[in-house]
C-alpha cells in the first residue's frame, strides 16, 4: 500500500470521528502523541478507494474481535493497529482478589486520592464500598471529588498501578507485608482491663493529648448502658452470675431506663432486693460502682468468648 504506519494512524484519527480519536490519543505514550501530532499537521496523503478499503477493514477486524475494549486481553499483552496501543481491559479487580483487605486498605491509605479513587472505581462494589469506608473520614470527601471525575486512565497509568498491586499481591502470599499490630479495639481492651482508679486517671490524661482518641476508648469500652442492649435472654444469663449487691451498685446513678432494661431481666425475689439498693438513701461510693461494673463487663466478656452470648453491636459471635 506504500503507507507508513505514521500515516495510517493519521488517517484511522481523522475518520474515526473526533471523541473517540480523542481517547484513543490519550492512551498513547507522549512521544506517540508528538510524533502522530507531527503527521496529522504534515501534507494531506492522497489515498485511492482501494487503499482507504484496506485501512477501514482492518480497523474493522480489531475492532470486532474486540480489541478496542480489551476484551479477552489478559497479562501485559498489547494489540495494536498501525503501531498504536488500544485501550484494554483493567486486572485490577482480578488481581485485588488476591490481596486481603486489611492489607489493601493499609496501602490505600498510603495513596494519592486519584490511586485511590482509580482503585475504587476498577474494583467490584461491595468491596469498594468497604475499603471506602476504611478510609480515614477526612479522606471521603477529597476521594468523593476524584472519583466523581469520570475520566480515562493512560495506559501507562495503568500498567504502573497493576504492577504496585502484583507486587503487593505477591508479598501477601509470601507473608512479606508484615503483621497487623495494635490497633483501636486493642488499645480499648488493655484500658479496659485496667482498675478503675488508673483508667480514669490515663483516660483523664489521654483527654488533654488526644481527644478523639479518649472518646473513642470511652465509646468503645463496655459501659452499664452499653451492655443494656443485649438481647434480654442473654443479659439475663450475664446477671444470673453476679451478686445483687454488685447489680445495685453499678446500676446507681444510671438512667431510669437502664435500670429498668436490667431490672426487667431478673426474676422478683431478685429484682425487690436490687431496688432498695436503689433507694437514695442507700449510698454507693465511686469505688464500690466502678468495681461492680467491672464484674458486669468482665462477666459479658467472657461469656461473649465461650459463644453464650452475643454483642449486637458485632457481626457475629466470637467464640
Amino acid at each position: 500500500m506504500g503507507l507508513s504506519k505514521k500515516e495510517i494512524a493519521a488517517l484511522v484519527f481523522e475518520t474515526v470521528g473526533t471523541e473517540l480519536a480523542s481517547k484513543l490519543f490519550f492512551e498513547l505514550e507522549k512521544n506517540e502523541q508528538l510524533s502522530l501530532l507531527k503527521t496529522l499537521c504534515a501534507g494531506r496523503v492522497h489515498l485511492s478507494a482501494e487503499e482507504v478499503d484496506s485501512v477501514y477493514a482492518e480497523f474493522v477486524g480489531l475492532a470486532r474481535a474486540g480489541s478496542l475494549a480489551g476484551a479477552g486481553i489478559q497479562g501485559h499483552k498489547r494489540i495494536s493497529f498501525a503501531g498504536i496501543e488500544l485501550p484494554r481491559a483493567s486486572r485490577v479487580n482480578d488481581i485485588c482478589q488476591n490481596i486481603p483487605e486489611w492489607i489493601l486498605a493499609d496501602y490505600l491509605k498510603g495513596q494519592l486520592d486519584s490511586v485511590v479513587s482509580a482503585v475504587l472505581g476498577l474494583i467490584e462494589p461491595s468491596k469498594a464500598g468497604r475499603l471506602f469506608k476504611a478510609l480515614p473520614e477526612d479522606r471521603h470527601s477529597p476521594v468523593i471529588v476524584s472519583l466523581s471525575a469520570e475520566r480515562l486512565l493512560e495506559s501507562v497509568v495503568l500498567d504502573e498501578l497493576e504492577a504496585d498491586l502484583e507486587e503487593l499481591a505477591l508479598k501477601s502470599v509470601h507473608g512479606k507485608y508484615g503483621h497487623r499490630v495494635g490497633g483501636g479495639q486493642r488499645v480499648v481492651d488493655l484500658v479496659q482491663a485496667l482498675d478503675p482508679q488508673m483508667r480514669e486517671h490515663l483516660l483523664s490524661e489521654l483527654e488533654g493529648k488526644d481527644p478523639s482518641l479518649a472518646h473513642h476508648i470511652e465509646m468503645s469500652m463496655l459501659s452499664v448502658e452499653r451492655l443494656a442492649g443485649l438481647l434480654p435472654q442473654h443479659l439475663s444469663q450475664v446477671l444470673s452470675q453476679l451478686k445483687d449487691s454488685d447489680i445495685g451498685s453499678f446500676l446507681k446513678g444510671e438512667s431510669q431506663q437502664v435500670q429498668a432494661v436490667y431490672l426487667a431481666c431478673l426474676s422478683s425475689r431478685r429484682r425487690a432486693d436490687v431496688e432498695c439498693m436503689l433507694a437514695p438513701t442507700t449510698p454507693v461510693t465511686r469505688k464500690q460502682k466502678s468495681e461492680a461494673s467491672d464484674k458486669l463487663r468482665q462477666c459479658a466478656q467472657r461469656m461473649k468468648e465461650e459463644g453464650k452470648v452475643l454483642f449486637p453491636w458485632e457481626e457475629s459471635l466470637v467464640s
